[in-house]
């Protein structure tokens, strides 16, 4: 082969090989990156699959339903669960989904939050999810509040509430009067179920109206006690209603809260008639009530929890 040809051979040869590196580089830039999902994908579908029927899962960790009635002049509800684990987080969606159904109904945007695991004093229950519940840990409740100002703020960017409003149960009901005599968060008025006090009971703000909820067996029961005498002392206005059964947040419940929110919206305390004629007690700083001579009325669509009376409450 002639010197010429061999230079065109190779001058040739490179531009072909030229050629096809480009088009790879190319190729390589316009395919699609098949990588993992983003940490922004995980985190919507984790924050999805805690979420109940009806609710949707929001920026900053919320679970969130719209008002039914948005024409209506609503409330943001809050709503705290009681402590829980992975296997009962079925139990727990179904509480949240309740809440959320007779919430918007009545008017009311719901934002459900969730609490945080390894925050339980006893290292059984690390894997928990729960919330600030005694005097060791009420230290951490401001945290805890921050951490939601992301998800309360969405929440009221899409429901544009008139008033803000707490319900706690279980454990989430200790964080929420902690929230209450702490004035952690500014709340119109706040309903703790089947949980207690977080001592020291003293207010050191605002004493918004309260509604405890408690049931005739329910282990709690001592410590709902204890919480309306701390709150008769204070002079704090507030309203106990007790149903018969146990341990759980059954319609009725929730029924009880959301009618106290609204009554308290227009009225004075203490309420006049009682929230509900033969189940409800009126307490205030002139009158201690008592326990035995309420009448009780019966809760039903939700089973008693069948966890162990050291499962509401840590000892602190």
């Amino acid at each position: 082969m002639s010197s010429g040809r061999r230079h065109a051979t190779r001058f040739y040869g490179a531009v072909v090989f030229g050629v096809l590196a480009a088009s790879a580089a190319i190729l390589l830039r316009t395919r699609p990156y098949e990588a993992g999902p983003s940490r922004t994908e995980v985190h919507e579908r984790e924050g999805a699959s805690w979420c109940g029927v009806g609710l949707e899962s929001i920026a900053g960790e919320g679970c969130f339903a719209p008002s039914k009635s948005p024409e209506r002049s609503t409330a943001l509800l809050v709503y705290l669960h009681g402590r829980y684990s992975a296997e009962s987080a079925s139990e727990e969606r179904d509480r949240q989904a309740r809440v959320a159904r007779l919430g918007t109904a009545r008017g009311h945007a719901v934002l459900a939050l969730r609490g945080k695991q390894g925050q339980c004093t006893d290292p059984r229950f690390a894997a928990w999810w729960c919330w600030p519940s005694t005097e060791t840990r009420a230290p951490d409740g401001p945290a805890f509040v921050a951490r939601w100002s992301v998800a309360v703020r969405e929440a009221e960017r899409r429901s544009h509430p008139a008033r803000r409003v707490l319900l706690g149960f279980s454990n989430g009901g200790y964080f929420a009067a902690l929230i209450a005599s702490r004035a952690l968060a500014p709340f119109d008025a706040v309903a703790v179920a089947h949980a207690g006090p977080v001592d020291p009971m003293v207010p050191v703000g605002a004493r918004p109206p309260m509604l405890l909820v408690d049931a005739d067996d329910d282990p709690s029961g001592p410590e709902m006690s204890r919480l309306d005498s701390a709150l008769t002392r204070e002079g704090w206005p507030h309203v106990v209603v007790v149903r018969e059964g146990g341990h759980a947040l059954p319609d009725w419940d929730v029924a009880m809260a959301l009618a106290f929110f609204d009554r308290v919206r227009t009225e004075p305390m203490p309420l006049t008639p009682p929230l509900a004629a033969r189940t409800t007690r009126n307490a205030s700083a002139s009158t201690e009530s008592s326990r035995s001579n309420v009448p009780q009325a019966s809760a039903t669509s939700a089973p008693a929890l069948t966890e162990p009376e050291s499962v509401l409450k840590e000892a602190p």
